[in-house]
């Protein structure tokens, strides 16, 4: 596929008025970043490890390299002096994204539980946090999330392992587990997921509910 006329759509919600109730538009603006040159985006694969799912390589190239998207916007990389960096929070920003780890999940799983540190020894304690805190970062490795919805939720991009080229919903930060993204076509690409949250948005603005100046649109998981 192409992604022919995306940034002019893209445009032409940044000009409306009644765009701006929509979620997360107040982050981007519906604006993107620039697009990756096919070196750049080499780079990045050889420097983290993994050739990127097909669908999101051409979009850094053709599209942006982050900015409108679902949820407060799309991550993405970016420069910091001769390395490359992935634009997200300290537990999985910078050049921490492990691409090379597979993502051996397949179906919805949760964390294991926390053991009751009341009955553990003080001087245990410490150790064990770290070794729980390293397992819980790694069950999301081989993945990029791609957007922050709020409330510590993420949408991941499976890059590495069985479910290479889907889309995950990491709701763990609500004890919602992490799982993934589906719709009429099984489960979701990169491709569907962004360009089916740019058609919603498109058929969203401009029609206000009765008795209100603007209907706002959030994101929808199956």
């Amino acid at each position: 596929m192409t992604w022919d006329g995306v940034r002019d759509r893209l445009a032409r919600l940044a000009k409306r008025r009644d765009a701006r109730s929509v979620f997360g538009a107040s982050a981007h603006g519906f604006r993107l970043a620039s697009p990756l040159i096919e070196r750049d985006v080499e780079a990045v694969e050889e420097q983290f490890g993994a050739p990127l799912p097909e669908p999101y390589r051409n979009f850094l190239v053709e599209v942006g390299a982050g900015g409108a998207g679902p949820g407060y916007g799309l991550l993405g990389f970016g420069r910091s002096g001769r390395r490359w960096e992935f634009a997200a929070d300290d537990r999985r920003g910078g050049d921490r994204v492990d691409l090379r780890t597979e993502f051996p999940h397949r179906e919805l799983f949760h964390h294991a539980e926390w053991p009751d540190f009341t009955k553990i020894p003080q001087e245990r304690r410490p150790e064990l946090t770290r070794s729980l805190d390293a397992r819980d970062e790694a069950d999301t490795h081989g993945t990029l999330p791609l957007c922050h919805s709020g409330c510590g939720h993420y949408d991941l991009l499976v890059v590495t392992g069985p479910d290479r080229g889907a889309l995950w919903f990491d709701g763990e930060a609500s004890d919602g587990g992490i799982g993934p993204q589906a719709d009429d076509h099984g489960r979701m690409t990169f491709d569907r997921w962004y360009l089916g949250w740019l058609a919603e948005v498109e058929a969203e603005v401009g029609r206000p509910k009765p008795g209100s100046r603007h209907t706002a649109w959030s994101w929808s998981r199956r």
